[in-house]
């Protein structure tokens, strides 16, 4: 079930909403977000908080991991929040090396104040927008998440597996998955004496 009016669970992107909204994403930066969103699942509030030099080296170049910092990410039930690296995929790659970041600081600056980041708040007010004038609803920042989870589990990557590249625990991997009655009803088919 679908978020409504910010209650509930995100909905998680299918590839007509994923296109229409690239499609409407306008400047660099915006484009650029939505990839990392999308290929890394990571919470809106880390990434407007990533550093240049989480993503790039001194020259520019794009690093093999993205750094998402213990102080950018969401804590644990137990206070503690983890520090995150995550390999690139080769699609976010492509956006990556054609995005021209600053030299330091944020990777993604406030348009008001170049020493203070984007809001995730922002991200997310932008893409209500687009999706509200296509008539989709339900969706959010936290969509990213729950579509990479959930395409993980599709491929068969174990929920462990999912749970470490996520850096997140088990109990908040199950949380982010969709029913599938389809995949309960085979499971059960493959019992056998």
């Amino acid at each position: 079930m679908a978020k409504n009016n910010r209650h509930g669970k995100a909905a998680i992107w299918t590839s007509p909403v994923i296109k229409k909204l690239r499609s409407r994403l306008s400047t660099p930066q915006q484009r650029l977000i939505f990839e990392i969103s999308l290929w890394t699942g990571e919470r809106m509030g880390a990434i407007v908080q990533l550093k240049v030099s989480d993503v790039y080296d001194k020259n520019g170049k794009v690093l093999d991991v993205i750094t998402f910092g213990s102080s950018t990410r969401k804590s644990s039930k137990h206070g503690l929040a983890s520090t995150r690296q995550i390999w690139i995929h080769d699609e976010l790659r492509i956006h990556l090396n054609s995005y021209t970041p600053a030299t330091q600081g944020y990777l993604f600056p406030s348009p008001r104040d170049i020493t203070k980041h984007l809001t995730a708040r922002a991200v997310d007010d932008c893409w209500r927008k687009i999706l509200t004038e296509y008539g989709y609803y339900g969706y959010s920042t936290h969509s990213s998440r729950r579509w990479v989870i959930n395409q993980l589990r599709s491929a068969g990557i174990e929920i462990v597996t999912i749970a470490e590249a996520m850096a997140i625990d088990i109990a908040t991997v199950r949380k982010y998955l969709d029913h599938d009655p389809v995949a309960c009803k085979n499971a059960i088919a493959t019992l056998a004496v």
